[in-house]
């Protein structure tokens, strides 16, 4: 888990990048270019059901303003088919961010490599997965990280810094995220446990001008086991400067 220390260091890091980058002329987009976006909420992204496997999938009938909670469930061991209780959202252009409250139920305590949320590019194939918000076994415990799946980001799990998580425990998780360029995505991910944050990752290079969000249960390549996930008080926001 990182120190608050370690926390401040990075975001220190950032704001001289911006700064050297703009004696140079030349702005990219770093983290801290999200604390000056206005958001506003997004009641129009409508998500549609995308499943595969055995399990089940929470109705989408009100979701856009209901933010009680949806259950979504993988209910079978198999690895030999493409196990998915998802939520998929509309695409969405430029400044977008996903908010929202998720639970893993220790009903389920055999899995491993569970994805609770993602965001992914318009394309598929090698660009199409754009970062992937997962947890995984770790002995006796689970640990909560990001993948970022691009071949442009060159992202991989073990480069991000995982959290402990407990099961049966409500978390939340934000993805902010600007897609105005392709090839130079950014994406600050934060989670937190009540009002702290214990968790935060960037996702830089690589994705696409248009992109959508997924929540829900997706067992990953080399995954195993059965998993409940449930959600609740899912945010879409848009932004502007």
């Amino acid at each position: 888990m990182k120190t608050l220390n370690t926390l401040n260091i990075k975001k220190t890091l950032i704001s001289l990048s911006v700064i050297t980058a703009c004696a140079f002329g030349s702005v990219a987009v770093h983290a801290d270019d999200f604390d000056d976006v206005r958001w506003s909420r997004d009641r129009s992204n409508t998500p549609e059901q995308d499943r595969d496997g055995n399990g089940r999938t929470a109705s989408t009938r009100g979701a856009t303003d209901n933010q009680g909670e949806f259950q979504f469930e993988i209910s079978t061991n198999k690895t030999v088919t493409l196990q998915r209780q998802e939520w998929q959202f509309e695409r969405r252009q430029g400044l977008h961010r996903f908010t929202g409250e998720f639970r893993i139920s220790s009903e389920r305590a055999d899995f491993d490599r569970v994805s609770v949320a993602q965001t992914h590019d318009d394309q598929t194939g090698s660009e199409g997965v754009f970062s992937i918000y997962q947890v995984r076994r770790d002995g006796d415990k689970y640990v909560f990280g990001v993948q970022g799946d691009t071949t442009e980001a060159s992202n991989g799990y073990s480069t991000f810094e995982p959290v402990e998580i407990e099961l049966d425990t409500w978390y939340r998780l934000r993805t902010s995220t600007s897609s105005v360029n392709r090839d130079d995505t950014v994406e600050l991910a934060q989670l937190f446990r009540g009002s702290s944050e214990i968790w935060t990752e960037t996702v830089e290079g690589g994705g696409e001008n248009e992109q959508y969000k997924k929540a829900g249960a997706y067992r990953l390549t080399n995954g195993s086991g059965r998993v409940i996930v449930d959600w609740r008080n899912m945010i879409f926001e848009t932004g502007r400067r």
